[in-house]
């Protein structure tokens, strides 16, 4: 009886050598924040993309990149694995030493015009959805687009997040044409910028 409490009583300082032996490393829980994006204007008629301040481009081949910069601001340490929360430490698992959670989150991403786009959009109008994210060879739709940048896991070095989005649906006719890039945050605040004047041909 003796032996089976003694064993009884020594089995959480085994299980704590035992995950002590996979060496895993404290998890970090860092936060960050939206803090402003940078636009710039693109001319895809090449076989890459390329980056344009002025002049014009086919209206069939125009482009907007768009830079997201993060910061991080907090960082927390977690405390260890104690026994009753690590069964599976004995396969030395041992969880992500970093984790990145948002402070403020995106729930919406637009685009507006800022010149006369066609009939049915004047200056000021809404032209999301004629734009759609290029990402790993396929197309998608910003809002789809924001889905996933929601469900994304970060670690440092993929904190900052740029993507292209080209215009599917161009206007009748050409001229020059200007566009603003709104990030709108849960805490109220509007990231935007604006591309510089191009000239559809």
């Amino acid at each position: 009886m003796t032996k089976k409490l003694f064993l009884v009583l020594l089995f959480p300082f085994i299980a704590d050598l035992a995950i002590s032996c996979c060496n895993c490393l404290d998890t970090l829980t860092h936060h960050y924040s939206n803090k402003t994006i940078e636009v710039s204007s693109l001319d895809n008629s090449g076989q890459e993309p390329k980056e344009i301040s002025s002049g014009s481009v086919f209206k069939t081949a125009y482009g907007i990149r768009v830079q997201l910069v993060r910061e991080k601001i907090a960082r927390i340490n977690k405390s260890r694995i104690v026994f009753g929360q690590a069964a599976y430490a004995y396969d030395c698992f041992c969880p992500s030493p970093d984790e990145f959670l948002p402070n403020d989150s995106i729930t919406a991403i637009r685009v507006l015009t800022l010149r006369n786009f066609d009939t049915n959009h004047p200056a000021n109008s809404d032209v999301s959805s004629y734009f759609k994210v290029y990402r790993l060879s396929s197309f998608s739709t910003i809002d789809d687009y924001l889905k996933y940048l929601k469900t994304t896991f970060y670690n440092e070095t993929e904190l900052q997040v740029a993507f292209i989005m080209l215009l599917m649906t161009p206007p009748a006719s050409g001229g020059a044409h200007q566009f603003r890039v709104q990030f709108i945050l849960s805490d109220g605040r509007i990231l935007e910028q604006d591309t510089p004047t191009i000239n559809f041909i």
